[in-house]
C-alpha cells in the first residue's frame, strides 16, 4: 500500500467516522429522551441537521409524537456508511468490492460504531468520576443517562464488590471484545 492509499484511507475513515459518531449520538439523544436544550444535544443537532435535513422530507410522515428514533436519522446513517465503505473500497482496490463484501462491510461498521461511542462514553465517565467525583453539568447528566443502563447490566454480572463498582470494566471489557471479534472476522483490515 502506497503512502498516499494509506492517507486517503485514513482521512475517509476519520472524517466518515466522526459523522457516522454524530449521527448515533443522535440517535442516542433521542432514544433516552434528553432535551433538545441540553447543550451537546445542540451541538449534536446543529451538526447532523444538514445530513438528516434532505431524508427529513422523505419521512416528514412516519415521524410520530414521542417517538423514540427518527427513520430519517436512520436512513441517513445508512446512507453515509454505504458511501463510506464505498470510498474505502475505492481507494484501497481502485474499484467497488463485491456486493457481498460490502454489505458484510456495512453491517460490521453498524455493529463497531455504536460499540465504540459506549465504550468511549463509559471511559469518560470512569476517568471524570476519579479526577472529580462531583462532576456535574450537561455533558456529565448526558454521559450519566446513556451509561447507565449498560452499568446495570455490568452489575448484573458481577455484582458490587466492598463498595467497588466493577461495572464499567466489565462493560468496557464486553463492548471490546465484541468490536475485536466482529473486526477479526472481516477479510480485509478496512475499518
Amino acid at each position: 500500500m502506497s503512502g498516499f492509499t494509506a492517507v486517503g484511507l485514513f482521512v475517509v475513515s476519520l472524517v466518515f467516522s466522526l459523522l457516522i459518531f454524530s449521527l448515533w449520538l443522535r440517535i442516542a439523544l433521542k432514544y433516552f429522551r434528553i432535551s433538545t436544550l441540553n447543550p451537546l444535544s445542540q451541538l449534536v443537532y446543529t451538526l447532523t441537521n444538514p445530513m438528516v435535513a434532505p431524508a427529513q422530507i422523505l419521512f416528514k410522515n412516519s415521524t410520530k409524537a414521542g417517538q423514540k428514533y427518527e427513520p430519517a436519522v436512520i436512513a441517513t446513517l445508512i446512507l453515509v456508511e454505504i458511501i463510506k465503505i464505498a470510498l474505502i473500497s475505492l481507494i484501497a482496490f481502485g474499484g467497488l468490492m463485491h456486493i457481498g463484501y460490502f454489505i458484510l462491510y456495512v453491517v460490521a461498521d453498524l455493529v463497531i460504531q455504536p460499540c465504540d461511542l459506549m465504550f468511549f462514553a463509559i471511559l469518560i465517565r470512569v476517568i471524570m468520576s476519579f479526577v472529580n467525583p462531583a462532576w456535574n453539568g450537561p455533558i456529565a447528566d448526558v454521559l450519566y443517562i446513556i451509561t447507565e443502563p449498560a452499568l446495570i447490566v455490568g452489575r448484573k454480572i458481577i455484582p458490587n464488590i466492598s463498595g467497588f463498582d466493577f461495572s464499567p470494566f466489565i462493560m468496557l471489557m464486553i463492548l471490546k471484545v465484541i468490536t475485536l471479534f466482529v473486526s477479526a472476522n472481516l477479510p480485509w483490515r478496512l475499518l
